[in-house]
């Protein structure tokens, strides 16, 4: 019995050897951090609205987010409804997109965005003349 919990020790701490020794591969130097496994890192993107003149924003804005397929390397496409001048899209690959802005009275808006250069939260003033100010 002795030699039984001696010998199952013994192969728990070569086992835990094992696991503590095997390698982790790291990026390469230069490469952007943006693949976890051999798969594309997913981001949370946190929007911040508010309209010139507008406080607060009409109910029923909203916000469409379209991907660049080249960038994207799939369908990327998601609306959000902006509540208390803010919006949120999950589960976003790390490629460019461009945000339409829907706000009743004014003309709608674009705002490109490359998601790898992202900064949370991203701040948008739209003006009633003139493009988007991004912060």
């Amino acid at each position: 019995m002795k030699h039984n919990i001696e010998i199952s020790a013994l192969l728990c701490l070569a086992l835990l050897q094992l696991a503590v020794a095997i390698p982790v591969s790291q990026d390469e130097p230069g490469q952007p951090n943006n693949a976890i496994n051999g798969e594309k890192k997913k981001i949370t993107l946190h929007i911040q609205l508010s309209a010139e003149g507008m406080d607060p924003l009409p109910t029923g804005s909203t916000i469409e987010l379209k991907g660049d397929e080249e960038s994207c390397k799939t369908n990327v496409q998601q609306t959000q409804h902006v509540e208390l001048g803010e919006a949120t899209f999950s589960d976003l690959p790390v490629c460019k997109v461009k945000l339409w802005i829907f706000i009743t009275g004014f003309d709608t808006k674009t705002v490109p965005a490359d998601l790898a250069k992202y900064k949370d939260p991203i701040r948008i003033v739209v003006k009633s003349n003139g493009p988007p100010v991004v912060n």
